[in-house]
């Protein structure tokens, strides 16, 4: 079912340089989709505060830059409500010359690193969220929602923020997908019995247009998945990040929606 709520985004005060300057409790190597090392950055709680679930989180920067630290204070929140959460490293444009397929096969490696690695971090296989902002909300809902012979199995969910979901049709990115943008567009493989995406966007966002999401929930619902998207009014691309207005607000729903 699509549940969509409209949100008006005040001003919060938030202490957040803590988690603005905090590091991952561990990092690992993972290879990614040629075989290259990547570094994974992984929280993970105390064994007696484990729920047993995990949110993979994907960063931001149109394929092209950005950094896993992006979602390092949502991973301390998670970690501090007994959720363990993973940041990859993925190979992006501007540092490895590669492009956004290749950065997609990274995000697959890097999902099934998480799932042959469960035992060793308390995770539940059956409870692996996969998110992330923007370009990374792309390589998440792709992760979940586009077949690979490498995912061996579906994530729990999807944790979206300002996602590219239907790329298919932006002239402006056909090049780093090798113009096959629409064979990697998410929107494009709605179908049952996908994992349920819970979307957060803004209404004002000029690099993802708002109507993208409200048109993927659509087709989501009519698939029977469940999708729910939250729409902030007067908020642009970018606007859920750390330091941002918004930041607590989207931070707790974020919280509630693992919590149900």
């Amino acid at each position: 079912m699509t549940r969509i709520l409209n949100i008006s985004v005040g001003i919060i005060f938030a202490l957040i340089t803590q988690q603005a300057l905090a590091s991952s409790d561990e990092t690992y190597k993972y290879s990614g989709g040629d075989g290259t090392d990547l570094t994974m950055h992984v929280f993970v709680p105390e064994e007696s505060k484990h729920s047993g679930k995990a949110v993979i989180f994907y960063f931001g920067g149109g394929w092209r830059v950005g950094s896993p630290e992006q979602f390092f204070p949502f991973c301390l929140a998670l970690k501090a409500r007994g959720i363990a959460c993973f940041a990859p490293d993925y190979r992006v444009s501007s540092r490895q010359g590669t492009d956004a397929i290749d950065a997609l096969h990274d995000a697959q490696s890097a999902y099934q690193w998480v799932v042959s690695k469960v035992d060793k971090f308390g995770v539940s296989k059956s409870q692996i969220y996969v998110g992330g902002g923007s370009a990374g909300g792309h390589l998440a809902a792709a992760v979940a929602m586009i077949p690979s012979k490498s995912i061996t199995r579906a994530p729990a969910g999807m944790l979206l923020f300002n996602p590219g979901v239907d790329i298919g049709r932006s002239a402006r990115i056909q090049g780093l997908f090798r113009n096959q943008a629409e064979q990697y567009s998410p929107i494009e493989y709605v179908r049952p019995s996908l994992p349920g995406a819970w979307i957060v966007h803004g209404k004002a966002d000029e690099v993802v247009p708002y109507g993208t999401v409200v048109d993927f929930c659509q087709r989501m619902d009519s698939a029977g998945n469940a999708c729910e998207l939250l729409g902030f009014d007067d908020a642009g691309h970018g606007f859920f990040n750390a330091r941002r207005p918004a930041y607590d607000e989207v931070l707790n729903a974020l919280l509630a929606h693992l919590d149900s």
